[in-house]
């Protein structure tokens, strides 16, 4: 059933329930801390779509959304039925947070907003491809990842738009 990994999860956890959350979601939240902080003085400066949301709403979408991306992950790696069946999921979740963390590197770090955008839409069709890629071992996983995919898109949209406002 697709829900029983995920109710795994919130019912009476194991200790080793435990311990592979905690190591999906160091990987997942570690990985993120790899892309240097940049100075925010900058993003502010640029023009923006009325519906852009506040700064605060960022983290408060992004820290759920890993915390779903670590579950996944976890749901996955205990799963898969031999370590041949974890290479594709697990090469399309490293492009996926490879791609995250490399939009970041251009569109803040960089600063190139229009070049930002073709790495925005590879980011976009990797969590997409790691949900397929997650569905056969765990559909429950799959689905965790879909959140991410909806805020991802509109991520995209601003980007866009960010683009527009701003060349």
């Amino acid at each position: 059933m697709a829900s029983r990994g995920l109710l795994e999860i919130l019912s009476g956890p194991t200790a080793s329930t435990v311990a592979g959350f905690a190591g999906s979601a160091a990987v997942v939240f570690g990985v993120q801390r790899l892309v240097p902080t940049f100075d925010p003085t900058w993003y502010k400066s640029l023009k923006k779509p009325r519906w852009t949301p506040p700064n605060y709403v960022f983290p408060l979408v992004w820290i759920p959304l890993k915390l779903m991306q670590s579950a996944a992950l976890w749901l996955v790696w205990s799963r898969a039925p031999s370590s041949k069946a974890l290479v594709l999921p697990l090469a399309a979740m490293g492009v996926h947070m490879f791609l995250g963390n490399w939009w970041n590197v251009v569109f803040f770090g960089k600063r190139q907003l229009k070049p930002s955008l073709p790495w925005m839409y590879a980011f976009w069709g990797s969590i997409a491809a790691t949900a397929a890629a997650f569905h056969p071992i765990s559909p429950a996983a799959a689905y965790l990842m879909l959140p991410t995919q909806v805020w991802v898109t509109i991520a995209t949209k601003l980007n866009w738009d960010i683009v527009q406002l701003n060349i």
